[in-house]
């Protein structure tokens, strides 16, 4: 069981961690350091669970305003109980040339464009 100072110390440093990850000057290299040993702190926890769990990647599509968790994989989505489809009326849950010419059936797991 940790005693008190190091609950004071490991609080001190997760306040530092959070203000250098939304400090714009830090470095890209330096705040995906901080996150992997956040996240490396979290025993039994995987990446996309927290991921998931802290809303790191949901948000807005900049292009149509859609919200989701665009950078977990539907399949790591489902595991965790969020089925796009489901919480998405906008989206099919089985799409195929005639829903998505472009895409076809890699509608549903199209996330990134470029």
């Amino acid at each position: 069981m940790a005693n008190k100072g190091s609950e004071i110390f490991d609080k001190k440093n997760a306040e530092v961690m959070a203000e250098l990850i939304v400090d714009p000057s830090t470095t890209d290299t330096l705040k995906v350091n901080i996150i992997t040993k956040i996240l490396e702190s979290r025993e039994g926890i995987n990446f996309f669970q927290t991921m998931f769990e802290e809303n790191l990647s949901f948000g807005d599509c900049p292009c149509c305003g859609h919200q989701n968790h665009w950078a977990i994989p539907e399949d790591q989505l489902n595991q965790m109980g969020w089925v796009t489809s489901k919480m998405d009326k906008k989206v099919s849950e089985v799409t195929d040339e005639k829903t998505c010419p472009q895409w076809q059936q890699a509608c549903a797991k199209k996330r990134i464009t470029t």
